[in-house]
């Protein structure tokens, strides 16, 4: 019996310990080729919301700059700070899927937050402006993703969420929803995981339509 607890102990060790723990839905991942797609739209992405957040720090500086995106984004991050923990996230959440309107026709291309601040668009605008206002708002880098998932409800779909952590647990805003849900009680099957360190693989991606 002694050797089964220790064996036990050991194994909690272990999980504990392990990289899993510090990805959304305690997956394992690879990075994607750098010549891929979705590396290269990522790197130009990137640059793009670079400059945004340029615009903004200027437009804090003259509040009578001229991007009214710049000035929705501030609001929208300063009334989420006056928050904290999780209802802070949740403000970013459900503030900015209400901001955007939706395309429903899946077809939206990827935009810097500023530009999906001031056009309909789909689950990507919703989820990279989110990803960049929980950066305005604090939230450190290695706390973030964006994830391209295959929900289980609309399985001929792929559709992009947030995962943020709040207190070691993975939590995902989703522009169909209010909710914030624990990525381990979530409905979708994660397949790309996006962040400051590039793009990684959780399986063989398989393209789909990507919806609201």
């Amino acid at each position: 019996m002694g050797n089964v607890i220790q064996i036990g102990a050991l194994a909690l060790l272990l999980i504990g310990a392990s990289p899993l723990a510090e990805e959304p839905f305690g997956v394992a991942t690879a990075p994607a080729a750098q010549d891929g797609a979705l590396s290269a739209v990522w790197r130009d992405l990137q640059a793009a919301m670079r400059a945004d957040e340029q615009t903004v720090a200027a437009c804090r500086t003259n509040p009578a700059c001229g991007s009214p995106a710049a000035r929705r984004f501030i609001a929208i991050v300063d009334g989420a700070k006056r928050h904290e923990g999780l209802t802070r996230i949740g403000q970013i959440n459900r503030a900015l899927n209400l901001a955007i309107p939706a395309q429903r026709d899946g077809m939206g291309t990827w935009k810097s937050p500023l530009a999906a601040l001031v056009s309909p668009g789909d689950c990507k605008s919703y989820a990279v402006t989110k990803y960049a206002a929980l950066a305005a708002a604090g939230i450190a880098p290695d706390d973030r993703r964006l994830v391209i998932v295959r929900d289980k409800a609309r399985p001929t779909e792929t559709h992009l969420v947030v995962a943020v952590r709040v207190d070691r647990r993975w939590l995902i805003l989703d522009s169909r929803s209010l909710i914030m849900t624990e990525s381990t009680g979530a409905t979708y099957q994660p397949l790309q995981i996006i962040d400051h360190s590039g793009v990684r693989n959780v399986s063989p991606f398989a393209a789909g339509r990507q919806g609201r």
